[in-house]
């Protein structure tokens, strides 16, 4: 069965990793490369190159860890990265002393302010038209997508729906799949925190404002949704083909539902050989809501199993497991379940 997970297409952000990571960075979305100069894998220095000029950046991984902090940059960069990747310019802004202000601007796909508190002390200032009044911590970078489409258009204005304006960071957005209009927009932050996100959908801009919980989110701003994602929740974030997955527990169809699954998840270490192996998982007879292994939803029967120790969560009853190694004359019977741990 063919696994349909989504797949990152981010070349504005790359990763180095080893022989051993790789797998996971490739489940993970992100896409390998190597050069002579690399840069921390840390999300403030990804922004930071970008605002400074870089159209691609590579960072030197050497821990799982790093993978997933970086994470919410690729999902953003795969949706929201045209700009770095075609972008014809990339001019200095004018913004108050202590800031630093710059954009990528495209001729009809949009642009991205960057802005960055050169200081090391925390700076107010007003950056137009990104916004007013904001206060950057010391070495801080933040990303306002202008104007920028989701989706093919005609012209710039004609069947268009895009982001204006997002006074919190963004995730990533895509246009709903038929029937449905609009788009979906993807933003996050820490609990208790409020945001404004406007989103043009071919006619005025509807505006909305997001409350972020520990609980993801849906807001309504015309015929187009903003999800609200907590900040520790946006790593696991995953869009498939039939639902949207923010971490093991929530599934978001297409028309806009949020659910939560109540069945309590069951989990399983399994061991990996010293390089990684494609194996089969095979359930007999029923089979679970949900299936996720290190971390990644899984949709058919098609798995990784990286070296050490894999550990696979399932949602909901299902009948016997087992795994069967590609190339392998034997299967590995999954029988030693146990109450999902904490993450």
């Amino acid at each position: 069965m063919k696994n349909h997970q989504c797949i990152l297409v981010a070349m504005s952000l790359l990763v180095s990793v080893s022989s051993a990571l790789a797998m996971h960075a490739r489940a993970l979305g992100f896409s390998l490369g190597s050069a002579e100069e690399t840069i921390a894998a840390h999300p403030a220095a990804v922004k930071l190159a970008w605002a400074q000029g870089a159209r691609e950046v590579v960072c030197a991984v050497t821990t799982a860890k790093q993978l997933w902090e970086l994470r919410p940059l690729a999902l953003f960069a795969a949706a929201l990265g045209e700009p770095l990747r075609s972008g014809t310019y990339h001019t200095h802004l004018r913004a108050p002393e202590g800031f630093s202000a710059s954009e990528w601007r495209t001729g009809q796909q949009g642009s991205l302010f960057f802005v960055t508190n050169i200081t090391e002390a925390p700076v107010m200032g007003s950056v137009f038209p990104a916004f007013a009044d904001k206060t950057l911590a010391a070495g801080e970078t933040v990303i306002w997508p202008h104007d920028f489409p989701l989706g093919l258009s005609e012209n710039y204005l004609a069947a268009y729906a895009g982001l204006v304006k997002s006074e919190a960071p963004l995730l990533t957005a895509y246009i709903r799949p038929d029937p449905f209009p609009g788009a979906r927009i993807f933003v996050t932050g820490i609990p208790g925190e409020r945001a404004e996100v406007a989103v043009f959908n071919a006619g005025p801009g509807e505006l909305v404002e997001v409350v972020f919980g520990e609980l993801p989110a849906v807001f309504a701003a015309g015929v187009s949704q903003v999800i609200a994602v907590p900040e520790q929740l946006a790593p696991h974030l995953w869009l498939l083909e039939s639902t949207t997955w923010i971490g093991p527990e929530w599934q978001l169809d297409h028309a806009g539902t949020l659910q939560r699954h109540l069945a309590s998840p069951k989990e399983a270490m399994i061991g990996g050989d010293d390089e990684p192996r494609s194996a089969q998982l095979l359930f007999e007879g029923e089979s679970p809501d949900a299936v996720w292994l290190n971390g990644v939803p899984i949709t058919g029967s098609d798995v990784t199993l990286l070296p050490g120790e894999n550990r696979l969560v399932v949602y909901g009853e299902h009948g016997p497991a087992s795994l069967i190694p590609d190339g392998a004359c034997y299967l590995m019977e999954i029988t030693d379940w146990q109450p999902q741990s904490s993450q």
